[in-house]
């Protein structure tokens, strides 16, 4: 279904589909949707909010004052956050006062937590932000587990899978399955994940991008060496 919305302070493009029962609030910002985007019913969008070309937001979502890329499937809530293009999370699961990259892939029922239960500062990297609200930084080509738990103001590095509850910063190229429990993903899987995800969104695995990955899993060897990073097959033992 094709729907004009006439709402001040929503601006759609072309070839946007909104269902039944969408509700759009902008007055704290307006709303703005790319061409080929699909609103599933019952959905709640809340400005300032800017949502890319041909993306599908699910049914029963709310997003507020967030940026979403293009192509990505969104669903659950998504509070003051930033999300790459290509990337989905298309469940639900709480998200809130994050940073993530694109071609990611969050699992159904991952959560972030922005707050501490003391309501005290959070810190990022070792540094106090001065700040209460503060969700997680998450590196492009990350992918997360069903029902993944991520702490409040932790960075995941990218091309990362993520098992579980997540309490310390995750290195880039690695299986985190438990706080200390961290294996190397091998190159070759990275690349052989991020092939296959290129292709369910027809976009070409280029040898520029092999080569992206080889300089990124290269230059990253050192992080995984100070953070203990075990090598050998992935054990959930």
């Amino acid at each position: 279904m094709k729907k004009i919305i006439k709402q001040k302070n929503v601006f759609v493009g072309k070839n946007v589909t909104v269902e039944p029962n969408v509700f759009f609030d902008t007055s704290n910002g307006k709303i703005e949707i790319g061409d080929g985007t699909k609103i599933k019913a019952n959905v709640a969008l809340r400005g300032p909010l800017s949502i890319g070309k041909n993306c599908v937001i699910n049914t029963f979502s709310e997003i507020s004052d967030s940026i979403i890329g293009d192509v990505c499937k969104i669903g659950g809530e998504v509070v003051s956050s930033t999300i790459g293009s290509y990337t989905n999370k298309a469940h639900h699961g709480f998200l809130g006062h994050s940073q993530v990259g694109s071609w990611v892939n969050i699992g159904g029922g991952t959560s972030v937590s922005n707050m501490k239960n003391t309501y005290g500062n959070i810190k990022v990297l070792g540094v106090d932000t001065g700040k209460t609200f503060v969700g997680c930084v998450i590196g492009d080509y990350v992918k997360t587990a069903v029902n993944t738990s991520i702490f409040c103001g932790k960075v995941i590095g990218t091309a990362s899978h993520i098992y579980g509850t997540v309490t310390e910063d995750v290195p880039p190229f690695v299986n985190h399955v438990a706080t200390g429990k961290l294996f190397e993903l091998p190159l070759e899987v990275a690349i052989k994940v991020q092939k296959a995800m290129s292709a369910r969104r027809n976009v070409p695995f280029t040898e520029d991008d092999k080569k992206n990955f080889e300089k990124m899993f290269k230059e990253t060897a050192l992080d995984r060496k100070k953070s203990k990073v075990k090598k050998g097959k992935l054990s959930f033992k």
